[in-house]
């Protein structure tokens, strides 16, 4: 409860820098705690709004606005960066971000990393981009060569969905977490009060939690799934469902 009280605190103290300078924007947050910030802030002065450099991206800064300044500048907030390596090496997301600690960068000035194959791009802090492009020359035993892009040259984060249809009780947590990883109501109760599952990224420990259509499952050790759609009533009473399940 401690840090999630010093993160509203530092979102004031950003709002307040807002309304003298005009913008001020937050180092990158989690999922989690940009969920938190969106659900708790309450700052009437300025605007909020969540922006990760790309479309979709998941680590996003919070950019607080005077409405009186105008727009803020994508390309002052962010830096995007290209790192190139052998097709034939692979490197994931752990491989870099390692790369990227071992340097002694800290986690919050980093954003997204997507990896390609033959190549990776990511969103560091402005001010990180010399310091990156000059010292990060590989992961491991892969050599890389780290260059700058534009924002525009970003992919957009798109995750495909294994979609499943089913039927559920009810749109309670444990009934849509055992249809969707395919368990006892049981186990999925034991999960969710063992503090294993998150919903819409913050977690969640309520079995019988009302979901609604777009919600966000995650289950630590099993992966993430969405509740994509909410149809009709069977003749039984059970309630028709389109869940997607993200990649594993």
């Amino acid at each position: 409860m401690e840090q999630k009280d010093y993160l509203l605190g530092h979102m004031e103290d950003l709002a307040d820098k807002a309304v003298k300078s005009g913008c001020a924007a937050s180092r990158f947050l989690t999922p989690a705690d940009a969920q938190h910030v969106s659900g708790l802030f309450k700052q009437k002065r300025v605007s909020l709004t969540f922006d990760g450099g790309f479309n979709g991206a998941e680590r996003v800064r919070a950019v607080f606005l005077n409405p009186d300044w105008g727009e803020y500048d994508r390309d002052l907030l962010f830096a995007a960066l290209k790192l190139d390596y052998r097709r034939q090496d692979t490197l994931g997301h752990r491989d870099i971000l390692g790369a990227l600690m071992a340097l002694g960068i800290e986690r919050d000035t980093i954003g997204d990393i997507v990896s390609e194959e033959g190549y990776a791009t990511l969103v560091c802090l402005p001010e990180l981009r010399g310091f990156i492009i000059e010292n990060l020359t590989k992961a491991g035993r892969v050599g890389l060569k780290a260059s700058e892009i534009g924002l525009d040259e970003l992919p957009a984060r798109q995750e495909e969905l294994q979609i499943k249809t089913d039927t559920v009780a009810s749109l309670r947590l444990d009934a849509v977490l055992s249809a969707a990883f395919g368990l006892s109501r049981t186990k999925a109760s034991e999960l969710i009060s063992a503090g294993r599952v998150s919903l819409d990224h913050m977690p969640c420990i309520q079995s019988a939690k009302e979901l609604s259509e777009g919600a966000l499952l995650s289950v630590r050790g099993l992966g993430r799934a969405k509740l994509v759609e909410v149809g009709g009533i069977s003749r039984k009473g059970r309630i028709f469902v389109r869940i997607g399940l993200f990649g594993r």
